[in-house]
């Protein structure tokens, strides 16, 4: 047995019993003699008995086949020094292997173990690592806290970020980035998570995930695109040209003006002149300027080529009442319908610019929609349903 621990105490003498080891990028070597030095200890293991009663030498060759991908045989070793002594690095050890072989449940339950044996964070950020896996996120947020109370790296930080976007805590995570710069510049968490944001947005075709990316970084022009996008997708035309007109306020993206200006071309076309159908064409001459109605100019007469209604010169508002729905004595309101209720925001009084989030200037961060205050009623009847001009 002396002969076994000598051996050992000599050819790994450079493999550190410290949880730091785990986390290492450099492979070390298992060379041949360390090679037949396990075959030896091996063949002289029994079921009852070990070859060596010094736990940290089969430690140590569960750490190096660890380290080497040789994970069968890794917990194999780990297995054999537990048996001889628990211990936190163990503990861990045994945990990263389970978790390795797709058994989360095993690998937290050596993670708890560990805790009995040091409070230091390697066991909760191994935890933390567990429950996102398993979608665990409130669990794994008060894992990655205990964590960052023993150590507050960039590293840990950045992990937390992530995840309060995850739960919708942005403003929170943009707050922790913002840190994480200043502590770790090289660090580039932030501009990851807003590109994986933006691949999932672009699968579920969904505002709220370019929400959160705006209120992560404002300048991001391609969510300002894609959140238009979605409006537009969704037939919300007045949205959509919201959304990249306040996109202006942030980015100077030439891709912004030019996708607003087809915006605002499609909304005219919806309104268009009902005399030539939205062509801009004399409807008698079809375009050809052989008329004595247009006078060869080849445009309606009614529009004068505009394509705009002439009755509300393409802004979508009655001329004899400016929108206000006021015709007559106690009058049903034509801009509610009689409904009473806003139809900018449907009468859900929620600004539709920021989607409520309240990460806006339009609404002042109070969330409610401009035309009706929040108050979900029509403005201009006062929720009546009519209107009376006396």
């Amino acid at each position: 047995m002396e002969e076994i621990e000598d051996k050992a105490e000599k050819l790994l003498s450079n493999v550190e019993l410290e949880p730091e080891i785990l986390e290492t990028q450099t492979i070390l070597q298992i060379t041949e003699e360390i090679e037949e030095l396990m075959d030896e200890i091996e063949k002289k293991d029994g079921r009852y008995s070990l070859a060596s009663d010094d736990p940290n030498v089969y430690l140590k060759l569960s750490l190096l086949c660890y380290l080497n991908d040789r994970i069968e045989e890794a917990e194999r070793w780990v297995d054999k020094s537990l048996r001889l002594k628990n211990g936190h690095l163990g503990f861990l050890l045994k945990g990263k292997i389970l978790q390795m072989q797709n058994d989360p449940k095993g690998a937290l339950g050596k993670y708890d173990d560990a805790l009995k044996y040091d409070e230091s964070g390697f066991a909760h950020k191994y935890r933390y690592e567990v429950l996102k896996e398993r979608g665990k996120s409130e669990r794994a947020l008060r894992a990655l806290d205990k964590a960052i109370e023993s150590n507050q790296s960039g590293e840990l930080l950045a992990k937390k970020a992530d995840l309060l976007v995850d739960i919708g805590e942005v403003d929170e995570a943009r707050t922790l980035y913002e840190r994480v710069e200043e502590l770790e510049p090289e660090l580039k968490n932030k501009e990851k998570k807003i590109r994986e944001l933006l691949d999932e947005a672009e699968k579920k075709v969904v505002p709220d995930i370019y929400n959160r990316i705006l209120r992560l970084d404002d300048k991001v022009a391609e969510a300002w695109l894609g959140k238009a996008e979605c409006h537009h997708h969704l037939n919300q035309a007045e949205r959509a040209i919201a959304t990249l007109e306040k996109a202006q306020e942030y980015t100077s993206h030439e891709t912004i003006s030019k996708r607003l200006k087809s915006f605002k071309h499609e909304a005219r076309s919806s309104i268009g002149c009902e005399n030539c159908g939205g062509t801009g064409n004399c409807p008698q001459c079809d375009g050809s300027g052989d008329c004595t109605r247009c006078h060869g100019s080849g445009n309606c007469e009614e529009c004068d080529g505009t394509t705009d209604c002439p009755d509300c010169e393409g802004s979508g508002g009655c001329p004899n009442c400016d929108g206000k729905g006021k015709t007559g004595w106690f009058s049903r309101c034509k801009v509610c319908g009689g409904s009473g209720h806003c139809q900018r925001c449907e009468g859900y009084g929620t600004c539709t610019v920021c989607e409520g989030t309240g990460d806006c200037k339009l609404c002042g961060g109070n969330k409610n929609c401009k035309a009706c205050q929040g108050s979900g009623v029509c403005d201009d009847c006062g929720g009546d349903g009519v209107i009376s001009t006396g």
